[in-house]
């Protein structure tokens, strides 16, 4: 709790003095320098002879930083929530199609084999719709879809994206306290969401007993690492404030069927049916693995 307050407080200030680097330019500088100890204005002094659009840049830079600070510490503000999600869009992309680009493509070959003629979709931490597009993509036979996910701004972009689709609906869900939609689903997937929630090992019990007998759960998420020092890859999740969770998470319950290991143990896929135990498994090509 106090490194969370410490947290709050530390990503406040920072925001503080972006904004009114932006604002104050140079004067902010002087003033800071003015109030500060002896070794910080000795620290400021070189800025105050940078351009007044360097420094504005400088400052928004800095607030930004002040913004993932404070999102690091839930619960933050909703605004905090958006905006961090928002600037953080870009690395999330480079995760996705340079580093992670081999689990995204063993997870289009499981979900190929995996979504029956008129499935129902449920979607965990749908974020923008990334996989109702890719559902669409692949010309999967599903019926209907339906994305839950907390950010109100990553939906709006998502209703606008597929607006007139009459089989999706979008749905603002906190996944960590709020109880999930009632109904039976063929297929339950989730992509770079797990690794925010609380306790997504209880968001996928509760996830599980909404699953038809034989549906399947396909769930791909960033993991800890065993070996040392990190790789890159787990340096830039952090950076997109993911909690790195343990690969073998999920191998505790009955309906666990398979998982695969992609970018040296940074990416998890997991496969999950709601079958008695000692299921046979789905394979993942290994030539599409790592």
């Amino acid at each position: 709790m106090i490194a969370r307050d410490a947290l709050r407080w530390l990503g406040s200030l920072i925001m503080l003095e972006g904004l009114t680097l932006v604002v104050g330019g140079r004067q902010t500088l002087r003033i800071a320098g003015k109030l500060g100890p002896r070794w910080y204005s000795a620290w400021l002094g070189p800025l105050t002879e940078l351009p007044a659009p360097v420094l504005g840049a400088l400052g928004g830079v800095e607030f930004l930083l002040g913004l993932h600070v404070r999102a690091m510490a839930p619960p933050a503000p909703r605004f905090v929530e958006e905006i961090a999600s928002l600037t953080l869009q870009p690395v999330e992309t480079l995760w996705r199609d340079a580093f992670a680009a081999s689990a995204e493509r063993a997870f289009d070959d499981v979900l190929s084999e995996s979504v029956p003629p008129g499935a129902r979709v449920l979607d965990l931490g749908c974020g923008d719709g990334d996989n109702l597009a890719r559902l669409r993509r692949l010309d999967l036979p599903f019926a209907s879809y339906l994305g839950l996910d907390p950010s109100t701004h990553r939906l709006a972009h998502a209703r606008a994206r597929f607006a007139g689709l009459p089989k999706a609906d979008f749905v603002r869900n906190d996944l960590d306290t709020e109880q999930l939609p009632t109904g039976e689903f063929d297929l339950i997937v989730s992509t770079w969401a797990l690794d925010r929630i609380d306790d997504p090992f209880e968001l996928i019990v509760r996830a599980m007993r909404q699953l038809r007998h034989g549906g399947h759960a396909i769930l791909l998420f960033a993991s800890q690492t065993s070996g040392s020092p990190p790789v890159p890859a787990d340096w830039l999740a952090k950076l997109t404030r993911r909690r790195l969770r343990p690969a073998n998470l999920y191998e505790g319950l009955p309906s666990y069927v398979a998982r695969e290991s992609f970018v040296g143990g940074s990416a998890s896929l997991v496969i999950l049916e709601n079958k008695e135990p000692f299921p046979t498994p789905i394979c993942i090509s290994p030539s599409k693995g790592r």
